[in-house]
């Protein structure tokens, strides 16, 4: 990966002893992050949330919620501030070096993965996510544009996993955002139908989110839409009726991860961990996984029973029937479930 020479001019404290704000000089200009690092961090990834247009990296952290899944689960995130407010896609103010500035600075400050570095943002930022991560897929390992697909953005040089959010009252319609998502998935070689999960979580039935997932694709790379009905141009975190996007943003993420700096591959191909499920009273217990994993179960014969988040390793699975069911999490691993 090209490097991009930077002078750290000065690091200031902010609301919480974990959060910094990094000055950078960056092809001459003075610019600046937020950067939010978790304590007991080991080799940690980093999540970029961009900010939309006339926005900042101090109100992107607040609505988000971001920093909260990073206490869990060890990240560090950056919530970079553009000039001027608005993010530039062809580069002239130099954003894209600002990114790697940024990373080469976590990886210093932090031990950042390299091979763990993801990008998020909302609507001209989520453009902005885009335009990184086709641009550099040697540097970013996935995307979760956020009421944004990036219009225009170039052909990346590799397939990328790509996790789409918007709204059916967004400021475009539903067909300009799919019409996105199969340029998608031609992009990543996707075949077959995709799975259908409405509504979202199943174990929601107040829930207005239809999630949409494409599974088989080249290198195993994945593209996950959320569509939300009568939602807005809005990053989501109600999980009364819709979802939380810092939540699942990051569970997209975590399955993901650069091999050899070039080609994104699953962890769990990497990781070669084993999945097992035990059901217990009223809920599966799971080990192997990192606790708050998306799950589905099916039956014997693969039809979709529930679909949902783990918590703590828990999840809720009321009164089954007596049988032999599958548990499948996001990243693909099965365990077979006996409920006596």
């Amino acid at each position: 990966m090209k490097r991009h020479l930077f002078l750290l001019i000065g690091v200031g404290a902010v609301s919480s002893l974990s959060a910094q704000t990094l000055n950078l000089k960056v092809a001459g200009a003075n610019r600046t992050t937020l950067l939010y690092a978790p304590s007991g961090l080991s080799k940690p990834a980093l999540v970029f949330v961009l900010h939309g247009l006339g926005g900042d990296g101090a109100g992107m952290r607040s609505s988000t919620q971001m920093d909260k899944v990073a206490d869990r689960e060890k990240f560090v995130v950056a919530y970079p501030n553009a000039v001027g407010g608005t993010w530039d896609y062809a580069g002239a103010k130099n954003d894209y070096a600002f990114l790697k500035a940024i990373i080469d600075s976590s990886v210093a400050r932090h031990g950042v993965d390299r091979d763990r570095v993801y990008v998020t943002g909302f609507s001209q930022g989520g453009g902005e996510a885009v335009y990184a991560a086709f641009s550099y897929p040697d540097v970013f390992a996935a995307v979760a544009p956020v009421s944004s697909v990036g219009s225009g953005a170039p052909t990346p040089k590799r397939p990328v996993p790509i996790r789409l959010t918007f709204g059916t009252k967004d400021m475009y319609p539903s067909s300009t955002f799919m019409a996105s998502v199969a340029g998608w998935v031609k992009l990543d070689s996707c075949t077959g139908s995709p799975e259908v999960i409405r509504p979202y979580p199943t174990t929601n039935a107040k829930s207005t989110v239809t999630r949409i997932r494409y599974g088989k694709c080249a290198t195993g790379v994945e593209i996950e839409i959320d569509s939300t009905q009568g939602g807005g141009h809005e990053w989501p975190n109600n999980t009364a009726t819709k979802i939380n996007a810092a939540e699942e943003v990051w569970a997209f993420f975590k399955k993901f991860t650069l091999n050899r700096g070039a080609t994104s591959v699953r962890r769990d191909a990497v990781s070669g961990r084993p999945f097992a499920a035990v059901w217990r009273q009223d809920a599966l217990r799971l080990e192997g996984c990192d606790g708050n994993d998306l799950v589905r179960v099916r039956d014997a014969g693969g039809r979709l029973l529930v679909a949902g988040r783990a918590s703590e390793g828990r999840f809720a699975w009321s009164a089954p029937a007596p049988g032999l069911y599958v548990a499948e999490l996001a990243d693909g691993r099965t365990a077979r479930v006996v409920v006596p």
